[in-house]
């Protein structure tokens, strides 16, 4: 399989969010699309929302307000 997407390799401090977002939407999924939603499909969609948020509010975005009291 060819793709041009670029290996990245995240360390989280824990995995409970994503494996449970992971786990919530593949059951919410329609059968025949499952194989669809990966860890890095969700990553992905999160991060192009967090994005897009960014964008249209700044420093009152969301991410802002959570980057500046990660643990």
């Amino acid at each position: 399989m060819t793709t041009s997407k670029k290996r990245l390799t995240l360390y989280l401090a824990s995995d409970a969010a994503l494996e449970a977002l992971f786990d919530a939407a593949r059951r919410a999924a329609p059968l025949e699309l499952r194989g669809q939603i990966s860890r890095s499909t969700i990553t992905e969609a999160a991060l192009a929302l967090a994005w897009q948020d960014w964008q249209a509010r700044g420093t009152d975005s969301e991410l802002a307000k959570r980057l500046v009291t990660s643990p």
